[in-house]
């Protein structure tokens, strides 16, 4: 779903190219496209955030500030450092994210880190897909956890 944060083994279309684990913050979960062929397929569109370990943001407060632009930051497992996005209303069309939160991300200096990806759909779903644990500033993840609790009562 939009906001969800997971990883997944992709193999990339070009063949010589290595099989990586792919970590996105996913905006479009089954966006249809329609080829130039007339076939219509379905991909994820998604902001990369790692690439066989390989991190896009240099620190834990880059990717709060990123996905604080976005949405409103959710817990689904504290223990297990697993967070999400409740995107802004705003940016969510039909199909998941709107091109207008791309857009506003890419005027951003942290958004401008972010690495916009497609991923086919098909291919992606062959692939066992999990959840990914980010790591987060303490103070917000704290913040986040009295907001929480705040909540619930």
């Amino acid at each position: 779903m939009s906001g969800d944060i997971v990883s997944f083994r992709y193999e990339p279309s070009d063949k010589v190219k290595p099989i990586r684990t792919h970590s996105i913050l996913i905006l479009n979960s089954k966006y249809p496209k329609t080829l130039k062929n007339g076939e219509k397929k379905f991909y994820i569109n998604a902001l990369k955030l790692e690439e066989s370990n390989r991190k896009i943001f240099d620190n834990n407060r880059d990717a709060w500030l990123l996905l604080k632009r976005m949405g409103w930051i959710t817990i689904r497992s504290l223990k297990d450092e697993i967070y999400g996005v409740k995107l802004d209303p705003r940016y969510i069309g039909p199909f998941g994210a709107k091109e207008s939160l791309y857009k506003m991300l890419m005027t951003t200096p942290v958004g401008k880190k972010a690495e916009y990806r497609t991923y086919s759909w098909e291919s992606a779903k062959a692939s066992a897909v999990f959840y990914e644990p980010i790591k987060l500033p303490k103070d917000k993840i704290q913040m986040l956890v009295e907001q929480r609790a705040s909540d619930e009562n």
